[in-house]
């Protein structure tokens, strides 16, 4: 057991961490407002508890390859955001970034879904890319919000010829950043590049434990290996690399497989995306499925073995902090639309006409977006029906 270290500090409230001989942290209040520390403490300890870290080094724990160490500046930030956020001040805690949009095959069906403008669907690859100005404002109006976590996201980021400008761009003092990469061009230059230049997280996307489905998942031969080789070069870098997965109700049979994958590979951590029912024939996740997840989750977290730990958005989104679109998260897409996450197709406001505050205020006045919610807002039946017909979409109802 080591000593107390303070983790946050403010008139009438004192947040410290004790780190046990097995890597765990116990956090605790004192102070006459501890009790508005309270809520946060609760759940974080309840899984800093029970779940294995991803990560442990000498100075530092990351519970997770999705939140900032124990003890670090950004950490002291996330609990002075959660200690708003008890008194219903929202911030968005994690702001997503699009730098680039490489389509393929599929180009036209996800471009109505995110609402893409100007896209040339008789070129079957090509990407688009905002202006450097328009991505550093994103990032300096996120960190002024109190984000805590900046996430380059969408197509491949790393496919941007500045994206390792845009990685250091970020005050590291200030907020934990993580890029997703399909390993289209992608090296170990360029991962040591990245490590160098502060990214946290590297997440690879793998879709199925068969190269086959994952390509054409892509629509790229070859997509499959160059993810692998993409967690290699991150890991050799010294970066933390979670292999990141979607299921919908057809695949949490393929979940297992997946996660003994991960552990091959040797990343830092597994992490289950629950789809968001938007998609033509993706199939709801029933209460059922969504209940092997969570054991799974459990069962895996419960055993500092050396294999990955495992995150899910299930267990995230639902048990602890419920649904973040609109809540503790905002989407920036390539053209400066402002979102409450990556598959709510409505824009509350471009970035080159508001503010993102402008935008996060007009979000907090959705009442489907200040409600907290166990599962996706897209999961409400109404709410779905409302983002087909403002986007013409016309896609079969999901099935249980």
């Amino acid at each position: 057991m080591q000593q107390p270290v303070n983790v946050f500090k403010m008139p009438g409230l004192s947040v410290n961490a004790v780190r046990t001989d097995e890597g765990k942290i116990n956090l605790s209040a004192g102070g006459f407002l501890k009790f508005a520390a309270r809520p946060f403490l609760s759940v974080a300890n309840k899984h800093l508890k029970d779940e294995k870290p991803a990560l442990v080094t000498e100075s530092a724990v990351y519970p997770s390859s999705w939140l900032p160490p124990i003890p670090s500046p950004v950490f002291k930030r996330l609990v002075k955001d959660e200690i708003g956020i008890g008194f219903g001040k929202y911030v968005p805690e994690t702001v997503s970034i699009e730098v680039t949009r490489k389509f393929n095959a599929n180009a036209e069906r996800y471009a109505k879904k995110n609402r893409t403008a100007n896209v040339n669907f008789d070129n079957p690859h090509f990407s688009v890319d905002p202006s450097a100005p328009l991505i550093e404002k994103a990032i300096d109006e996120a960190l002024g919000m109190g984000a805590v976590v900046i996430t380059f996201t969408e197509g491949d980021p790393l496919l941007n010829e500045n994206i390792v400008d845009y990685v250091r761009y970020v005050d590291k003092s200030k907020a934990v950043v993580m890029a997703y990469t399909w390993g289209l061009d992608f090296d170990l230059e360029k991962a040591k590049q990245l490590k160098e230049a502060g990214l946290q997280t590297l997440l690879v996307s793998i879709y199925s434990t068969d190269p086959s489905v994952h390509d054409q998942k892509r629509g790229i031969s070859g997509a499959y290996d160059k993810a692998v080789a993409a967690i290699q070069f991150g890991l050799e870098a010294g970066l933390m690399v979670t292999m990141a997965t979607h299921l919908d109700g057809a695949k949490v049979g393929e979940m297992e497989g997946l996660w003994k994958l991960a552990g091959d590979l040797g990343v830092h951590e597994f992490s289950i995306w629950e789809s968001v029912p938007t998609l033509e024939g993706e199939r709801r996740m029933s209460d059922a499925e969504r209940k092997v997840i969570n054991d799974f989750y459990r069962k895996v977290n419960a055993v500092d073995d050396g294999t990955p730990r495992i995150f899910s958005n299930t267990i995230f989104e639902g048990e602890m902090f419920g649904a973040m679109a609109g809540r503790r998260w905002l989407h920036v897409t390539t053209e400066g639309e402002m979102q409450p996450d990556p598959y709510i197709p409505f824009s509350y406001g471009n970035l080159d006409e508001v503010s993102m505050k402008t935008a996060w205020k007009r979000m907090r006045k959705e009442s489907a977006l200040r409600e907290k919610r166990g599962m996706h807002v897209l999961y409400d039946p109404i709410y779905l029906q409302k983002v087909r017909e403002a986007n013409g979409w016309d896609f079969r109802t999901p099935k249980e």
